[in-house]
Order: C-alpha cells, then structure tokens, then sequence
C-alpha cells in the first residue's frame, strides 16, 4: 500500500512538470536571423569532431552536427526587456527544409551529405513583439500592406521618450558636463 502511493505521487509530481512546460520563446519574438544552402564542402567544413560508434546514419549525424555548429556561434544574447524572461532567449533554433528526404527521413541511407542542405535559423530575443495583429483582410488593388492590419501597443510613445531623451546630471555638478564634453570629443 506505502509504495503504490509513493508511486502515485511521484507519478503526480511528474505529470504536472510536464503539463506546466513553457514553449521556446514565450513572451519573446521570433526572428529569422538566415537562410542558408550548403552543398557537401560547406557542411564539411562546418562539420567537427568524429562520429560515434552507434550511429545508425552518419551521413544524417554529420549534417545535423554542422548545421547546429554553426547556429551556436549566433547564440548568446537575446535582450533583455521589461524586467521579464523568456524561455531560450538568446538561442538559436535550426529548421532544415531541403531536402526533402532530409526533412522526412524513415530510415537510415535516405539522405546523404552530397544533396547538401537547406536550412533557417531562429533567433529568440527577450524583446516583446511591439504591434498587435488586429485582423486579417482582402487584399485591393494596389494595396501594399500586405493584408494585415496593426496597431502599436499602447505605451509605445513612452518608449521613444525614454531612449530619445536628453542625459541629465544626477547630482548637478559641473563634472557631469566636463565628463560628457570629454566623451564626445573622443
């Protein structure tokens, strides 16, 4: 009896872990940091270290390898904003999109390094998204918003006063202004 319950409340305590996950990226934006195509030299190049002895697709380790290489020297960053955090910020998230049987592989030899790779890389940054989609619409003839209609969130103009205005001396000495002169001359 002590350890069927024991068991259910560790069963319960991992089931609520699981359910409480928040998604890569909450709160953050989303960007598109590249768009890269690599023939079988360029993921190569990019390809380091050696393949382990379990592997069961080589070809597929080396380019998943490279590709994730390369997106971690973009890593690192991603802002901070608002006094908040965001799950992954400054992370880089790799999306291979051709081949196609690199995408959609079943099976190890599907794929091989000498079709190359196609792949995009997401950057999360802490800053929020700064518009709010209200509505999507028909596009008329002529129109070049691209059909999609938003408003600023409110608060916006407060943002652009604080960055654009001027340094004032905290204390109002003169060191402050001999200081500033110095800087800028510079």
């Amino acid at each position: 009896m002590k350890n069927s319950m024991i068991s259910i409340a560790v069963g319960a305590a991992l089931l609520s872990t699981t359910a409480s996950a928040v998604p890569w990226c909450h709160r953050g934006t989303i960007v598109e940091i590249a768009d890269v195509n690599w023939s079988q030299a360029q993921i190569l190049a990019n390809f380091s270290g050696g393949i382990p002895s379990g592997v069961l697709d080589p070809e597929y380790y080396t380019t998943y390898t490279a590709t994730h290489n390369y997106a971690a020297g973009f890593a690192g960053g991603g802002g901070g904003f608002g006094g908040y955090s965001v799950p992954g910020s400054g992370q880089v998230r790799v999306t291979p999109y051709a081949p196609y049987t690199y995408t959609n592989m079943v099976g190890p030899g599907h794929y091989y390094t000498s079709q190359g790779v196609s792949f995009k890389m997401e950057k999360c940054y802490t800053i929020p998204p700064l518009t709010a989609h209200l509505e999507v619409r028909e596009l008329e003839p002529g129109d070049d918003s691209g059909g999609i209609i938003v408003k600023p969130y409110d608060g916006l103009q407060e943002m652009e006063r604080y960055w654009t205005s001027p340094i004032t001396d905290p204390d109002e000495d003169e060191d402050f202004e001999a200081e500033e002169t110095q800087r800028i001359e510079r």
